[in-house]
């Protein structure tokens, strides 16, 4: 059977959501002994940055701990405790997030470029104000990341999210996963090229964000405020626009799938 183009790229975080769902988990780096908090806290508190590069923090409990600025790149911190934790300027660049708990962390100008993160845990099942449970990606670097996720109602503004891949096929085991950044703060981020197909941004906030070439296919963007967003040649066919805002959107003609659009005489243009 031939292959089909433009899906090699999703074949490796479709091998590892299956993995995930299977109740399997992937090694840490090669080479690298897993730490104990005790050994993380004695790496902060030697000098900053911290260097944790390609380290093997997988299941420890970091919450509330202040990683600002630490270099993570390439670190294992599948089904970590981060809840609170403190990550502004870190690099994670091709760090394993999967499984993590992110509650109110805060990845604020981190580089996440490259990393994964796999259903995460991002607000408790009591929480009562989704909005301080969410974690912050304010101006985080997320280009190329790979994420599945229900990140809602947290702050995106002016975060880079070029060729991100936030869906991730509708295979069988997948089919009733999709992202959800629903009611998220995503003023002036950048989505140039992102895989947004099928994701849930209803009430999101993307005034002036750039998602030229984006695919949102059967996204839901109902209620979002897309105010003097670029749509140039981005993929619209079956995304949903009821009561969005689309005033002084840049592109919108140079789009695609137009005519598919769900709801797009009910928007506000």
């Amino acid at each position: 059977m031939m292959k089909q183009p433009g899906r090699r790229r999703t074949s490796k975080p479709i091998a590892l959501i299956a993995a995930l769902l299977a109740g399997l988990t992937a090694a840490g780096p090669a080479g690298a002994a897993a730490m104990t908090v005790r050994q993380v806290i004695a790496v902060l508190r030697a000098g900053r940055p911290a260097d944790l590069a390609g380290k093997d923090l997988s299941r420890l409990d970091l919450a509330d701990l202040d990683l600002s600025g630490a270099n993570l790149a390439g670190a294992n911190l599948f089904g970590a405790d981060l809840t609170g934790a403190r990550l502004v300027g870190a690099n994670l660049a091709g760090a394993d997030l999967d499984r993590a708990i992110i509650i109110r962390a805060d990845f604020s100008n981190a580089n996440l470029s490259g990393a994964t993160m796999f259903l995460p845990a991002a607000s408790s099942l009591l929480g009562e104000n989704p909005a301080i449970e969410a974690p912050r990606f304010r101006q985080a670097n997320l280009t190329g990341a790979h994420l599945l996720a229900k990140l809602g109602n947290g702050d995106w503004t002016g975060a880079n999210l070029a060729d991100a891949h936030l869906e991730l096929g509708r295979t069988q085991f997948l089919a009733a996963l999709r992202s959800d950044l629903s009611g998220c703060r995503m003023g002036g981020a950048n989505l140039a090229g992102a895989d947004l197909s099928g994701v849930r941004l209803a009430f999101a906030d993307l005034r002036g964000a750039n998602l030229r070439g984006a695919n949102l296919q059967g996204a839901d963007l109902a209620g979002a405020q897309l105010d003097g967003a670029d749509f140039t040649g981005a993929a619209l066919a079956r995304a949903d626009v009821h009561r969005a805002s689309l005033r002084g959107v840049i592109g919108f003609d140079q789009a695609t799938g137009l005519g598919s659009m769900r709801n797009l005489d009910l928007a506000e243009r």
